[in-house]
């Protein structure tokens, strides 16, 4: 296995379903983070002038659908089959979609906190009742096949940003509230999520 660095800024963003897959998988990784005051410059040291950027033994690989997939085939974590790593990337990618919306960069606390609540209601709670919903008729252990993939990780993570920001949802959500709970304690990711630094998001 290769020697692995992560370029991205002190927050997770683009590149957390990535340190998280490397904790998930108990595999050593250099967390390369950065303030935005140090952006212009390292900009310029980036293949494509962004970020995340995966170190593979001194060589990159850039963005993060490429970088988080790369790591979850190697891991394990990508489905047993092609099907299974489509349904696992469209889950990813609702969730990517719907979690994008919300007004992270807001200087502004409470049309912050307005603005949160809003994108929850309208957005982010209609696509997690769909997925409660075929996740409880499934009786599975996991959103997709019977192991952990990077949807669980995405999943969890999410729904940690909810219970911060917007938890008056939560209780809609009892099959994926325990599933976030199942992942957040496995060893790696728990010890992880102790450790990692406050986001500047």
């Amino acid at each position: 296995m290769g020697k692995y660095k992560l370029t991205y800024f002190n927050g997770p963003g683009r590149a957390e379903v990535i340190r998280l897959l490397f904790s998930a998988a108990k595999v050593e990784f250099e967390d390369h983070r950065f303030g935005f005051e140090q952006w212009p410059t390292i900009k310029q040291e980036m293949p494509f002038n962004q970020v995340p950027v995966l170190y593979i033994d001194g060589t990159p690989l850039c963005e993060s659908g490429a970088i988080f997939r790369y790591l979850a085939t190697e891991f394990g974590m990508n489905g047993a089959n092609s099907l299974q790593a489509a349904y696992i990337e469209m889950v990813h990618g609702v969730l990517h979609d719907v979690y994008s919306k919300v007004p992270y960069m807001e200087n502004d606390a409470k049309v912050k906190k307005e603005k949160t609540t809003e994108v929850h209601q309208e957005h982010i709670l209609p696509a997690l009742k769909k997925i409660e919903k075929k996740f409880s008729e499934s009786k599975r252990q996991f959103l997709v096949g019977d192991k952990l993939s990077y949807a669980d990780l995405k999943l969890m993570n999410s729904l940690i940003l909810t219970e911060e920001r917007a938890p008056e949802i939560l209780p809609q959500l009892p099959n994926l509230c325990a599933l976030r709970d199942r992942v957040r304690n496995l060893d790696g990711v728990k010890q992880y999520l102790a450790s990692r630094p406050e986001s500047i998001f």
